[in-house]
Parts: C-alpha cells; structure tokens; sequence
C-alpha cells in the first residue's frame, strides 16, 4: 500500500486527462509555490505530457500550454509563501492572474491544504470527468518523501452527500479568491461518484478550518474531534508539538506509533516521547543525492526529509486511514485550514496500524529500503533557538504581506524602457530589534534590495531601465537577523502595467517566421515539440509546394485547417489571435513574421470564423 518502490505516484501522470478528454477546469491548493514549478505545470494538464521539463529550455507544447493556462487553472497559496525563482522567466507573467494569494486572520494560522480538483470534458460529448488528488506535496521542486490520493468519477444526474465538504472547500476558495471559480465547476461536482481505492469500503472528503455553511460551524480535525477514541494509531507526521501528541495518547487505548523527523522529535519531552513507539526518518536520506555514488548527470541535488502526513486509527478492528495537508501539530486541529481524506476499510486486511508499521520500518519488507529508524532519545539536539527565530520570522512575514504596496511603471522620455517607482506603506509595521527587510523588483539583477523603514510611508525610486518585457507585479521581499538573509519571498503589489506587455513577452520568442510556422504546425498537429530555436528550420517554409498544394515543412497545412474547421473551430480561434498578435508586434520588422503570402491565405479561414 505504501511501498516506497511498488507504490509511487508520478505528480505530472495524476494531472494528465483520461483518455479521449481534454482539460476544462482545474483549481489547485498549496501552502508554498514555486513559480518555476508552475511554469511546466500546464503540458500535463493541457498536452499529457509528463512533469519533466526544463523552464530554461522551452518547448512549443511548453509554451502555448503557459499563455493560455491562467484562463483554465487557479493555484491558491499562503501569502508570504510564494518563493522567489533562481532565474526569471519573462513567462511567468501570463501566470499573474492565475494564482491568487490567501491571507489568514492572524501569523499563527496557515492557509495549508494540497488539493488539485479538476474537471475534464470529452471530445466525443460523453459526461464531463473530475478528478481530486489530495496530497501532502507542495507545489515546488522539494523532493521529500510525501503520499498522495487520488481518484477520479463521472458527472451523473444525482447528488451525493458525501461531495458537500468539498464543495463547500471550493466555495470558500471563491470567498477569499479575485478570481471566481465557473459556477457550473462546483455545481456539477455534487454530482459526481468518485472511485474508492481497493480494499477500502467508504471515502470522505475532509476539509479542517472552514465554515460549514450548513451547520455554520468550523470543519475540524477528524482525528483529534472530541468524543474520539481509538484503539491504535499509526502517526507518520514531519511536525509534531507536545500538546497534539498528548491528546492522541490520551485518546488511544494502545501504546501509539509515532514516525517523525529526528529536528522534531528533538523538541518533544523523553517524557512524551516514551509514551510512544517512536521512530526518526533515516537521515542517510537526507543527504543521500549528494553522495558522489548516487549522483545524476544534469539533477542538481536536493536534501530530503520527511514530508508525508499519514495517521491510522483502529476503532472496533476498522482502520481509519486518514492523509493529506494535516500535520500532528495545534495549529492543523482548526486553526490552519487543510484538506484531509478518510478511506474506511471493513475488512482491514493489510490496513491496520501494526500492518502500515512494518511496512515502513522493516526493510525485508520494502527491498532493503529501510525509511525509518528508532529514535535515539538520549542523543537529542537543542532546537530551542531556532524555533524562537523561525517564531520571529514567521510574524514578520505576516506583518509584510498585510503593507499596502503601491507601483506606478512609467517610460523614459524619448526612449522605451521604464522607470519603477514603489510606494510602501509600513507606518503599521515594527521590525523587532537586529530584523530588517528589504525590497526589489522580481526582475532586477544588479542592485540590492532597499531596506523598508518601519512606521513611514517609504517612496522608493532606486530602479530604473526595465524593458517592457521585464516588468512584473512581483516584489522580492527579504529578511535579515543581524545582516544575516533568513527568508527571502515574493509578494504582489498593486500596479498597471502596459497592455501590450505580453503581446511582447510572447513575440520576443516567437520573433521569427520560421518559428511562427513551426508554432502553427504544433496547434494544428500537436507533433512539433521540439526546443525553440534549436531545433533546425524547415527545409522549405513557403506555402506551396511543388505540386501547388499548400503545405509546410511537409504538412499538408490547408488540409489541417479544414480538418480544424469541421472538428475544431477552437484552434482557428486561436490561430487567429496569434496571427494578430505577431502581425502587430512585427509590422516594423524588415521582414515581418506574418507575410502578405501567409495573411491572403488565412483571410478565408477568417471568412468562416466570422461567419461562426
């Protein structure tokens, strides 16, 4: 069931459309996002293609899948947790109106939840497809071990119950979002039976920290509500506090299992920790990817570390499996909001807690990968001091992503770059003593942030000379103890930004003929994903061929477009858009990507877009 090896889930193949469907809708939840993550998001969603792009080396699908994205997908995340990327990609402005910030009332809660729901619609008219997958994976590159659900069901004519705590997840979504979520997205998902894994009996979705609008109560944590009480419990939990580890001992007849990480476990009382079948996550994991024998040519490495939020709970020899956002922590029993499921099996063969138990801590039952060790209490390592700065951070961070920040971008006189003037309301923020923070624009790669000064309105004209093409809605916000950068992130401001920006984001890269040809021969075949500009020209680029049909690079072109005509009036619409788009940001060109041989031979598919 949760074999380190047999039993893995590939985050790009859970997004991919089911055969014969297309994506409608997605909304996705995550407590961090990484927007170099997001940039190769959209070709699973869109082209069924696994997650193993490189934003550095774009590709065509990459590409159309990017610009149109934010029209189809929404990504809420915590404010102050969106990460600063190790390279800008003038792209990730088509992402600006596809992700939208939630801020919780107070720095001790947390907008937590990994939850992607999405709709897809056939090609052939059959009913439209959902699919949830609930996770304990963040949107980033990080690549902790985590576990993940994920199940899919059809729109049919009844309502079901059992769908209510998840639509009533996306309504509040709607309530804090700018964006609204379609109507018909939520309305539909009440009608939809969802698959239930083998060997489990019943599923329910399980929201913590929202408002039921029905009983207008607060959804809490499932594991830890009161009157519970369990006969076992498996916890496996990267955080743990004292206060939760009490109340589930407290409530669990059986000594209980407790799977953590060793800088966590190192906070907890031995007293506590006795009261538990304790173990730490192996730290040769941790470190593994940057041991010289397990090197991959072109992967940079990254540490690893428990990430998985698992708890089993028998009742009346039941198992309770519950996973997903909620940590064995305070905050997660109400106060964060998280997304839980809760899979019930009547037989529980191979479920139980003793079951899960073994699995990840012999090795003889997972080939030799041994996930988990005992805890060694007597060799604990204080963690006091930088829970105190992480507790200082945290709060400062909150008080950032509540400043007004205003920008105005404006053109130097007689040329075409543009200056950025920022105004910053911090007359409400006190930095406690030996903290800073500074700012700059996403783009900026010369000069160092500027440090705000707290409790004054802060007019800042440092940064000057940005082409339009590398403007952003985005600040880089960083946090210093004593001149030492803690935490560095990006936050929105409120600005206007030129119209035609994308327009010229997008023609910087379709900049020639040759590539606007090999742009058109992917919409209308899907084939051409090869790297932009490096991937050769087309021997032939004119429009006729020898035996006077038109065709490009081999592709019978005119015979596409009528196919797109009759099946896909869609992909003309789009083709269209684009023709527009490089004709005007081209028109200057000594030669101009869409030529009067090319625009006399789209004006009749026009004629019938048109007249559609």
């Amino acid at each position: 069931m949760l074999h380190p090896k047999n039993n893995r889930i590939d985050y790009g193949e859970q997004l991919i459309p089911p055969e014969g469907y297309d994506l409608a809708y997605a909304v996705g939840t995550t407590y961090s996002l990484d927007l170099e993550a997001l940039m190769i998001l959209p070709v699973a969603l869109f082209y069924a293609q696994k997650l193993d792009g490189n934003p550095d080396e774009l590709r065509y699908d990459m590409l159309d899948a990017i610009t149109k994205a934010a029209d189809k997908i929404t990504v809420y995340y915590q404010s102050g947790q969106l990460k600063v990327p190790k390279k800008y990609h003038h792209l990730m402005a088509y992402w600006e109106k596809g992700i939208q910030s939630v801020t919780m009332p107070n720095h001790v809660s947390s907008f937590h939840p990994k939850v992607w729901v999405i709709r897809y619609e056939s090609k052939e008219k059959l009913s439209p497809k959902y699919r949830v997958l609930v996770t304990s994976r963040n949107l980033t590159f990080a690549r902790d071990w985590d576990v993940a659900f994920s199940t899919d069901g059809e729109v049919s004519m009844q309502e079901l119950t059992n769908n209510l705590p998840l639509v009533h997840f996306l309504q509040h979504l709607n309530s804090v979002g700018k964006k609204n979520i379609p109507t018909a997205f939520i309305n539909d998902l009440m009608k939809v039976k969802f698959d239930i894994p083998d060997k489990f009996d019943t599923l329910e979705f399980m929201p913590i920290g929202i408002k039921n609008p029905k009983t207008t109560k607060i959804y809490q944590n499932p594991v830890t509500a009161e009157n519970t009480s369990w006969n076992e419990m498996l916890i496996v939990s990267p955080f743990v506090d004292k206060t939760t580890l009490d109340r589930l001992q407290h409530i669990t007849k059986q000594k209980p299992y407790l799977l953590s990480r060793k800088d966590e476990l190192d906070g907890i009382p031995n007293e506590t920790l006795q009261l538990f079948e304790t173990w730490q996550f192996n730290q040769f994991f941790e470190e593994a990817e940057f041991l010289q024998e397990l090197e991959e040519d072109g992967i940079e490495p990254f540490s690893q570390n428990l990430h998985a939020k698992l708890f089993i709970a028998m009742a009346d020899k039941i198992p309770h499996w519950y996973l997903g956002s909620a940590n064995c922590s305070d905050p997660a029993q109400g106060r964060n909001i998280e997304f839980m499921v809760e899979l019930k099996g009547s037989k529980g063969v191979g479920l139980k807690t003793k079951d899960i138990f073994n699995e990840l801590t012999d090795s003889n039952k997972t080939d030799g990968i041994t996930l988990f060790t005992p805890y060694d209490h007597e060799n604990k390592a204080s963690v006091e001091q930088q829970k105190n700065i992480d507790s200082a951070i945290r709060k400062i961070k909150y008080d950032l992503t509540l400043l007004p920040i205003k920008g105005m971008a404006t053109i130097i006189e007689g040329g075409t770059a543009y200056n950025l003037n920022l105004e910053i309301d911090a007359r409400k923020l006190k930095l406690p003593s030996g903290f800073n923070a500074s700012v700059k624009p996403l783009p900026e790669q010369n000069k160092a942030g500027v440090y705000l000064v707290d409790q004054s309105i802060n007019n800042i004209d440092n940064f000057t000379g940005y082409a339009e093409t590398e403007l952003s809605i985005f600040l880089v916000v960083e946090i210093y103890n004593e001149d030492v950068s803690y935490s560095h992130f990006l936050l929105p401001m409120e600005i206007e930004l030129p119209d035609s920006r994308l327009n010229k984001i997008f023609t910087s890269i379709i900049n020639s003929r040759d590539k606007f040809y090999k742009y058109l021969a992917f919409l209308l075949t899907g084939e051409e994903t090869n790297l932009i500009g490096n991937s050769g020209s087309l021997k032939d680029n004119s429009l006729l061929n020898s035996e006077g049909v038109f065709s490009l690079g081999g592709i019978p072109i005119y015979e596409k477009l009528l196919i797109a005509t009759s099946r896909y009036p869609e992909k003309l619409k789009s083709i269209d858009l684009l023709i527009q788009r490089l004709k005007n940001e081209s028109a200057d060109l000594e030669e101009p990507i869409i030529s009067n041989e090319f625009e006399s031979f789209w004006q009749i598919f026009q004629t019938f877009i048109k007249a559609k």
